[in-house]
């Protein structure tokens, strides 16, 4: 883990930290507001397991996904016989057990990340299970940037990256 990422974590289990010893002290009143720490609490758990239960490629694509989100960037998404057209992304979630859920638009679509290989492309990602019964592509308005690419040099030699287009695969060997 980069020095980065471990004040990052180290950072979020402190949040994580204050919000529960703060639920704690306002378990018996009856608010709105007590909800709304309980879903902090949540969203700061889910952020804790991007960098501590899922693959590199899956940390990729959800850092990305976070990046066009901030850019107001559009998703689209494909699987088995349903399509959306680009629609703004919602949620972007991780649960327990490496289950990533991303919702865009009106549909919502999830994959475990140990059951999935990746397909990586300038503007699209492709998920293939490792049956290849299923398969998820998720196509961006904005494309993968050097700069994003260059915090995965593991990137290509994670083993459930199955394809890396040559021009990712420099930036990924550039750091």
């Amino acid at each position: 883990m980069r020095l980065d990422d471990m004040l990052l974590l180290e950072s979020l289990e402190d949040i994580h930290h204050m919000i529960e010893q703060s639920l704690k002290k306002i378990s018996k009143i009856r608010s709105v507001h007590v909800h709304h720490f309980e879903e902090w609490a949540e969203e700061v758990r889910n952020h804790r397991r991007i960098f501590e239960e899922i693959s590199m490629p899956a940390r990729l694509i959800i850092e990305h996904l976070m990046h066009c989100r901030h850019k107001s960037g559009q998703v689209s998404l494909e699987t088995g016989q349903i399509s959306s057209a680009f629609s703004s992304i919602g949620s972007i979630k991780v649960e327990p057990f490496g289950i990533i859920k991303i919702k865009c638009g009106e549909l919502e679509t999830s994959w475990r990340d140990s059951n999935y290989s990746y397909y990586f492309y300038p503007d699209k990602v492709e998920l293939r299970a490792i049956d290849e019964k299923s398969a998820i592509k998720i196509l961006f308005t904005y494309a993968f940037t050097q700069q994003i690419v260059e915090k995965f040099p593991e990137l290509i030699r994670c083993p459930n990256v199955a394809y890396i287009h040559p021009q990712l695969e420099q930036w990924s060997r550039q750091v």
